[in-house]
């Protein structure tokens, strides 16, 4: 309910701006995205509008606005609660480098505005009435989840190679298909995708990953070829199609966020941390996200190197129980968390190396005490007056081995206990 309370209050100031255009005798339209998502029942977070109206009529119509990008006819309308990109219809001409416009001129006709767009489902307008203005048929494509561009595709894709992933994408969005002549035209300009910023690129990507129908727009870009063409070389995520494939997409569906569906895919694709650190700075991800990523990633080849060793050498069960525990000492509980989820989505048989860990670690996981080095209930400070001797290498190393210790059930997480073992272990030495 509070959704919809909010999406009506968006739209109510929406009307107000439309209104006070209109009055001063200029037309005004809520265009783009919101359109598409209003008929196909989506929440709508943000309104565009355009209008007859030149920018600076429109400034002088708003008591706050910011000019947010006055050569392209571009102002911010700050009302009560929201605010709006009111632009003034246009038209584009001798794009520069496939993806910007040089040259704008401001008209007075909506739909001369609406032909410059990208694919006819974000080429609709609604009047302040709600009223549907759709030149090019894009209600009849929306119902048919097609994505098809606006007028002539390979124009469209030369003036802006960026909208060949956001055909990608919303057709993964809209569980739909590319029309044929769009996606021709797609095959025959994604070599222009090499001037798009690696920026946008993620952008698209990101979204498309976060989507519900991520499968969908994965083999696409796979069948396309498109990611090979980008500015920056994208690894595995750009070769073609792997054995078992169909497999690897349905696993995105199966783990939940962006952060994780990238960190599956590049496990499918057999990309290793190297490999995938090298995809993730091409692609510009936050650090954040690299983060979550690549700590998956990391878990992988920790847990691997110890399932080796555990294969290699005595112990049993306890020597797979204590690699993992070192795993997740190393890596962190939300990276191997996150690597059970993958790695279960994934599914298959499992390598000899990690088969213990997939069957058994979350087990274990439920069973280690502690999970960081301040878990532990033993200080530096205790060990320095205990020891007697200056801070170095070893105080790192007596505390992650006490660590160890409480994780595998050696010893109880009590300051004195530790104390002992600690000091027992040095005797040892």
């Amino acid at each position: 309910m509070k959704g919809n309370l909010e999406e009506e209050l968006l739209y109510a100031e929406a009307r107000e701006v439309m209104r006070r255009l209109l009055d001063a005798g200029h037309e005004a339209y809520i265009v783009g995205g919101s359109v598409r998502d209003r008929l196909l029942g989506r929440p709508i977070g943000d309104i565009d509008i355009a209008t007859s109206a030149l920018p600076e009529q429109v400034t002088a119509l708003f008591r706050r606005v910011v000019p947010t990008g006055l050569a392209h006819g571009t102002v911010t309308v700050v009302t009560a609660h929201y605010t709006y990109e009111v632009t003034t219809f246009r038209k584009e001409s001798a794009y520069e480098d496939h993806r910007r416009p040089e040259e704008v001129e401001f008209i007075g006709d909506l739909e001369e505005d609406l032909r410059r767009r990208d694919f006819t489902i974000n080429a609709m307008a609604l009047d302040i009435e709600g009223r549907l203005r759709d030149p090019f048929g894009g209600r009849d494509d929306l119902e048919r989840r097609l994505i098809r561009c606006v007028g002539d595709p390979e124009t469209r894709f030369r003036e802006d190679a960026l909208r060949m992933l956001r055909g990608v994408r919303f057709a993964s969005l809209l569980g739909g298909r590319i029309a044929k002549s769009t996606w021709r035209a797609l095959l025959r300009q994604r070599e222009t995708l090499r001037y798009v910023a690696m920026e946008r690129v993620r952008d698209e990507l990101w979204k498309l990953t976060a989507g519900s129908d991520p499968a969908r727009g994965w083999a696409m870009l796979a069948r396309s070829g498109l990611l090979r063409y980008a500015k920056e070389p994208l690894g595995a995520l750009a070769g073609p199609a792997p054995d078992g494939w169909p497999r690897l997409l349905c696993a995105l569906g199966a783990v939940d966020g962006p952060e994780l569906r990238f960190a599956a895919l590049l496990l499918g694709l057999a990309a290793g941390e190297a490999e995938a650190k090298r995809i993730v700075q091409a692609l510009r991800f936050s650090g954040a996200q690299q983060d979550a990523v690549l700590g998956v990633l990391r878990a992988e080849e920790r847990l691997a190197a110890g399932g080796e060793a555990a294969l290699a050498g005595p112990g049993g069960e306890r020597a797979w129980r204590r690699a993992y525990a070192e795993a997740l000492y190393a890596c962190g509980e939300d990276a191997l968390r996150g690597w059970h989820a993958c790695r279960t989505a994934l599914a298959g048989v499992p390598e000899e190396r990690l088969a213990p860990f997939l069957r058994d670690g979350e087990a274990w996981l439920q069973r280690i005490a502690v999970r960081r080095l301040p878990d532990i209930a033993l200080t530096g400070g205790d060990l320095l007056q205990a020891a007697e001797r200056p801070a170095g290498p070893w105080l790192r190393e007596a505390l992650e081995a006490a660590w160890l210790a409480v994780a595998l059930g050696d010893v109880p997480n009590e300051r004195d206990a530790l104390r002992k073992y600690v000091e027992k272990e040095w005797n040892k030495e």
